[in-house]
């Protein structure tokens, strides 16, 4: 007998958060300030940088934790979510 995937299912969709609403544990990605710099970003720089699809994030070239300044919009970087987790899993074996 099959098994359903619960994924495929409307109540987990419905159950699932709204990514505009998300909030971060790093409290300065949850600030007004952030969320307008980043909307301009994007719209300024709207392909990702590794594969030029549209972007929907953006990255800090040089991560936070590492030293890297986080308002500095030289170490900003727009990608798609795929390579965005792709370097990010590098960077948190670093």
């Amino acid at each position: 007998m099959p098994r359903i995937n619960k994924k495929a299912t409307p109540s987990y969709w419905s159950k699932k958060k709204d990514m505009s609403k998300r909030t971060y544990v790093e409290k300065r990605y949850n600030t007004r300030r952030w969320k307008k710099a980043r909307a301009i970003y994007i719209k300024e720089n709207p392909l990702c940088v590794d594969c030029n699809k549209l972007a929907t994030v953006v990255d800090h070239i040089k991560p936070v934790r590492l030293g890297g300044e986080f308002w500095d919009k030289d170490n900003w970087q727009s990608m798609c979510g795929i390579c965005h987790n792709r370097k990010s899993g590098y960077e948190s074996k670093l």
